[in-house]
């Protein structure tokens, strides 16, 4: 038997001193921009990095990459700052540049 799937949740990105809210099925640059927000460059913070890979998941340019359950890093040169990795990261470890 399966179970129901849960309705998709939105999502509050914290981005800083900022924070805005990704409705569900919204990309999350779209939704920071009608917040007035531009996502800027990011970073790792290595400290608090996980190496769980879900931005490395969600990441569609290849820009983040890293060993599991080691801090990963991203390349800027990939990055285009679309922001999903903001939206997925639990630990708070996506941080501008």
């Amino acid at each position: 038997m399966t179970q129901p799937q849960k309705p998709p949740k939105e999502v509050v990105v914290k981005l800083g001193d900022v924070q805005f809210v990704v409705p569900p099925g919204a990309r999350v640059k779209d939704a920071a921009a009608a917040a007035g927000i531009e996502i800027p460059a990011l970073k790792v913070d290595p400290a608090t990095c996980k190496g769980c890979q879900m931005c490395v998941k969600v990441c569609e340019t290849g820009a983040i990459s890293g060993n599991k359950k080691e801090p990963h890093a991203i390349d800027q040169s990939l990055c285009i700052r679309c922001g999903e990795c903001l939206a997925r990261c639990k630990t708070g470890s996506i941080v501008p540049a």
